[in-house]
């Protein structure tokens, strides 16, 4: 009868450390999703926000205005052939 007194004593006392444990986990859980959440929102700003300050309009508007950069004058290529080379081949 003490036997089965202390081995009831001990399943009851797994059981509520088991749940303790298993609530804790799940807290845990709760919490790292809610960050995941927050860190995927975050994410998408600064994409947005990246897109934004990357365009090619915006980057040639600051060099003209605000560095004071000019834009190259064209240049034309010459293309000179060597035939001496040519014939070697």
């Amino acid at each position: 009868m003490l036997a089965l007194f202390f081995s009831l004593i001990l399943f009851l006392t797994l059981y509520l450390w088991i749940f303790n444990y298993t609530n804790i986990l799940i807290g845990s859980i709760d919490k790292l999703k809610r960050e995941e959440a927050y860190l995927i929102a975050q994410n998408k700003k600064s994409r947005i926000e990246k897109y934004k300050l990357s365009r090619a309009d915006r980057i040639k508007e600051k060099a003209f205005n605000e560095i004071n950069m000019v834009s190259p004058k064209p240049e034309t290529l010459s293309v000179i052939i060597d035939h001496n080379i040519l014939e070697m081949n």
